[in-house]
């Protein structure tokens, strides 16, 4: 049971409700709206990476699962597993994502950028040759947004992890409109 009540969708401002009917009536944005003063800057965030098409889906929910691996978070773990299936990513890279430690049987630009993710997400920071390989494979736009939906993923993370929300029994993360 969440530690902070959920908010009614009902309740919700206009935008927030529209948020939710194309995303999803999920627990998190009930969480989340809950502070109105902030969640409709975040709610466009979550659009704005959702929709760029700077990454292939596949590539954005590899990251997002490894995040949520990473800070053993339950909620985006349920939720970007149905996502990163869509997307392309098959149960035993589902299960190689979930490894302590490198992640072993990607493609190397995927490895590239799993690396940094982990290197990022376990030490707070990434060495300079970590940095320059994901330069290799990653334009400064990519390496920028790489960084940005790392940190939306990891902060939110954090959140769940502390607030506990239910995760949905139903409901379910839509990431195309």
């Amino acid at each position: 049971m969440s530690r902070i009540p959920l908010t009614p969708v009902e309740s919700l401002a206009p935008a927030a409700r529209d948020f939710m009917r194309r995303r999803g009536e999920l627990n998190v944005f009930r969480l989340l709206a809950g502070a109105p003063e902030v969640f409709d800057g975040w709610s466009t965030m979550v659009d704005a990476q959702l929709d760029s098409r700077t990454f292939g889906p596949r590539l954005r929910e590899l990251v997002i699962l490894r995040v949520a691996y990473l800070q053993h978070c339950a909620y985006e773990i349920a939720q970007h597993t149905d996502v990163g299936r869509h997307a392309g990513i098959g149960d035993a890279e589902i299960r190689a994502l979930s490894a302590e430690g490198p992640v072993p049987g990607f493609t190397g630009p995927e490895n590239t950028v799993l690396g940094f993710v982990d290197e990022l997400c376990v030490t707070g920071t990434v060495t300079r040759e970590t940095f320059a390989a994901a330069r290799a494979v990653l334009d400064e736009a990519e390496l920028t947004e790489l960084l940005l939906l790392v940190s939306l993923y990891y902060g939110l993370a954090l959140l769940l992890n502390a607030a506990e929300p239910d995760i949905d029994d139903d409901a379910r993360l839509v990431t195309s409109p």
